[in-house]
């Protein structure tokens, strides 16, 4: 017999119970049961949102352009706007400005840049860097990966950034590329500095800036930066001695040519024996330091990868190019090109 037989009574035979009884009863029943667990109560999950990007401490925005006429009144020039660069925090007392150009230019501001990073970060990226060059007509941001692959050999470790860099006065439009830095020496190469990796973006009205799909993105960063290192340990692999060669690699990246130059003595004209500028004399004798002194070049040796890494280390830390990469040409302009050309001679040494 069950217990619930033993304390039910069987009304079938006529039993009776009162509402007294039915309360007792039903609390033996319910001694006699395991009580219900409580339900689990879930708390919902909120996601805090990334905070909004403030990375810059300036921003720009559009002024109109006024000229004197013949009275000496001011009249605003039709089709033209001005960038004037001003402080978040609205403390400006001057106006800054950095370019007039047509009306059909657009305004990337710094906002517009940070909401972009706010984006990738949500991605996964992290934030590493930002600045302004050129007089503050360009910035940029950098971002890096853990998806995004590194390599390291002697003297050398390359860790890979995502450059994201703009302009306020048209000459750089808004774009994405691959910085490879080699954290012996804080060397820099840009790669496919063309290259739209993470989004599309350009300086005209009502612009968009389309972020491409992020699986996408970063298996074609990985792809550029894998084809970098192939040719890398390429380099890294092949013996390059001798201080000639080496002269005419380092000639062959400036564009230094030998030839006769016209030199005076005590007032008569001479042609003299082949010879570099003296801006190219001087270049070169500071390759030769940045090759013998640069950090890592003992580690790597007389290789190909050691004659480049010459070139990054000139161009990105020595002294004698401190105004160049203040102008930010080191990273776009002329000292950014002379490594492009030193890579494309390594290149061919190896292929």
């Amino acid at each position: 017999m069950s217990y619930l037989d033993e304390i039910v009574p069987n009304l079938t035979n006529g039993e009776s119970v009162s509402n007294e009884g039915l309360q007792r009863l039903a609390l033996e029943i319910m001694k006699g049961q395991d009580p219900e667990p409580e339900p689990e109560i879930i708390e919902p999950v909120i996601e805090e949102p990334v905070p909004a990007m403030d990375i810059f401490k300036h921003t720009v925005d559009s002024v109109p352009v006024y000229i004197k006429d013949s009275n000496g009144s001011l009249v605003e020039v039709a089709g033209f706007h001005a960038m004037n660069r001003t402080r978040k925090d609205g403390t400006s007392t001057e106006p800054e400005i950095l370019h007039v150009a047509p009306r059909t230019t657009a305004i990337i501001t710094m906002e517009q840049i940070e909401s972009v990073a706010h984006e990738l970060i949500k991605c996964g990226y992290k934030l590493t860097g930002s600045g302004e060059m050129k007089n503050n007509r360009w910035l940029f941001i950098e971002l890096e990966h853990a998806d995004l692959p590194t390599l390291e050999f002697d003297g050398t470790n390359l860790v890979p950034k995502m450059w994201i860099g703009s302009s306020h006065d048209g000459s750089l439009a808004m774009k994405s590329t691959v910085k490879l830095t080699d954290t012996w020496c804080e060397n820099t190469f840009m790669l496919n500095s063309a290259s739209e990796l993470l989004f599309k973006a350009k300086h005209t009205r009502n612009a968009d800036i389309k972020i491409q799909d992020y699986e996408q993105g970063i298996r074609s960063a990985s792809d550029l930066i894998k084809e970098y290192y192939s040719l890398a340990e390429k380099m890294n692999d092949t013996s390059f001695v001798g201080q000639q060669r080496l002269e005419k690699f380092f000639a062959h990246t400036l564009g230094a040519e030998k030839k006769s130059r016209v030199r005076k003595i005590n007032g008569k004209e001479y042609d003299s024996d082949p010879m570099y500028s003296g801006k190219h004399e001087n270049q070169l004798n500071q390759l030769f330091e940045s090759y013998q002194y640069g950090k890592g070049q003992n580690e790597r040796g007389e290789t190909v990868w050691s004659a480049f890494s010459a070139v990054t280390d000139w161009c990105d830390n020595h002294e004698g190019n401190q105004k160049s990469r203040d102008m930010g040409t080191n990273v776009i302009g002329s000292r950014a090109r002379q490594k492009q050309r030193a890579w494309d001679l390594a290149t061919q040494m190896v292929q």
